[in-house]
C-alpha cells in the first residue's frame, strides 16, 4: 500500500476529543475502542493536533477554546451540548448530540463523518436463543449479532423479506425483550431483522447491553497479556 493512503487510513479511525467530564455516559470512550477507533484527549487544540486528526468530538463548553476550522476545511467538528433543545448550535458542528453522549448517537455521528456506508448502530456477536411468533405460527431461533435497532437471527422458519413477526429473546441481566420486528433480508438460512418502534426501556436495554458488552470484551482483551505473563 501506498505511503500516503497508511497515512489517509490512519487518520481515517483517529478521533480527537476535547470534552469535559460529564460529556459522555459511562463506557462509550471504551466501547468506541473496542471498535477500532484511536481516540486521544487533547487539552490544547494546535494547528498540528488538527492536521493529524480529521474528526473531532468536543463539548460546547469547550468550544470558546478550539481553534477555526476555515484553514481544515475537511475537519469535521462532532459537538457535545447541554440537553437544551433552545440553545443553538454552533455552525461549525457536523453532527450534534445532547450531553451525556450515549454510544449509540456518538458512534452515527463518527460513522457519519468518516464511512461512505454508515451504520447508525454499533453491533456485537451474540449467542441468544430466540423465539419467532408469527400469527399461530411458532418457531426458535438464535439471535447471532444484536443491535439498538435490529439483530440477525438464525431460524428454522422461512421468513422473507417484508415479513412481519414478534420476536422474543432473553437479554442476560435485563430480563425477556419481546419486541415487533420487520425481515429486511435473508443470506444463508439467516435473516436480517430491523425492531419495528420498539418501546424506550427495549431500546434502552439493549443499548445498555451492547455498550457494556464492548467494554467487557476491551477489558478482556487488555487482561489478556498480563493472564500470559502468569501462566509463562
Amino acid at each position: 500500500m501506498h505511503a500516503e493512503s497508511i497515512k489517509q487510513c490512519a487518520q481515517g479511525r483517529r478521533i480527537g476529543l476535547h470534552l469535559t467530564s460529564r460529556s459522555l455516559s459511562p463506557h462509550v470512550l471504551v466501547a468506541l475502542r473496542t471498535l477500532n477507533y484511536e481516540i486521544e484527549e487533547c487539552e490544547i487544540v494546535d494547528r498540528a493536533a488538527l492536521e493529524d486528526r480529521r474528526v473531532w468530538l468536543v463539548d460546547a463548553d469547550r468550544l470558546a477554546d478550539f481553534p477555526d476550522l476555515d484553514a481544515m476545511p475537511d475537519a469535521r467538528l462532532l459537538l457535545i451540548t447541554p440537553p437544551d433543545p433552545e440553545q443553538e448550535i454552533d455552525s461549525r458542528a457536523f453532527a450534534h448530540t445532547t450531553r451525556p453522549g450515549r454510544l449509540g448517537p456518538v458512534y452515527a455521528m463518527i460513522q457519519r463523518a468518516l464511512e461512505q456506508h454508515p451504520r447508525s448502530t454499533p453491533r456485537i456477536p451474540t449467542q441468544l436463543s430466540a423465539r419467532c411468533i408469527r400469527a399461530d405460527r411458532r418457531s426458535i431461533g438464535a439471535v447471532l449479532s444484536l443491535s439498538e435497532g435490529g439483530c440477525l437471527l438464525r431460524t428454522s422458519d422461512s421468513l422473507r423479506k417484508g415479513m412481519s413477526l414478534d420476536l422474543q429473546f432473553a437479554l442476560p441481566d435485563y430480563g425477556l425483550i419481546s419486541t415487533p420486528a420487520e425481515c429486511r433480508y435473508t443470506r444463508r438460512g439467516n435473516a436480517g431483522l430491523a425492531f419495528a418502534s420498539p418501546t424506550s426501556d427495549i431500546r434502552h436495554s439493549i443499548a445498555h447491553f451492547v455498550t457494556l458488552q464492548l467494554a467487557t470484551n476491551a477489558d478482556l482483551a487488555m487482561d489478556e497479556p498480563l493472564r500470559g505473563a502468569r501462566s509463562a
